[in-house]
């Protein structure tokens, strides 16, 4: 696996573990991120917009532009918008990789959207926005 490469995945959700599931309902496609310790940390998209928490709080996310959408298998329906939730993640570890569709990857982001979510990310974590992470 290399950063910026997306997959099909059975994502978790935070609501879906607290009501004990183990697998996401749906397979989605996730970008993987970065590795650190040994995990592997995934975060989601979604066509819908994420709502706000809670609290009231807006959510972290970065719509994927039109050519980046391309890259992943999505670029055939320039009406939809696609939202990579960067407030959410699954981290996972290497021996633990049977939620994936598949190890192939659909495709991958260019290093310069890479650099503008990363960007997003490292503000959110400045901001100390609320970032929640499901260890599988």
């Amino acid at each position: 696996m290399n950063v910026g490469e997306v997959y099909r995945f059975n994502y978790l959700w935070d609501h879906e573990a607290e009501r004990g599931e183990e697998s996401g309902r749906k397979i989605r496609r996730v970008v993987f991120m970065m590795e650190i310790g040994g995990w592997r940390y995934l975060f989601p998209m979604s066509g819908n917009p994420p709502e706000p928490r809670e609290d009231g709080v807006d959510r972290v996310f970065v719509i994927v532009p039109e050519m980046e959408r391309r890259r992943i298998g999505l670029g055939h329906d320039t009406e939809k918008v696609t939202h990579l939730i960067l407030d959410h993640y699954n981290k996972i570890a290497p021996d633990r990789l049977y939620d994936f569709e598949s190890l192939t990857p659909v495709g991958s982001f260019s290093p310069r959207f890479l650099a503008q979510v990363g960007k997003a990310f490292k503000e959110a974590r400045m901001e100390k926005r609320p970032i929640i992470g499901l260890s599988r």
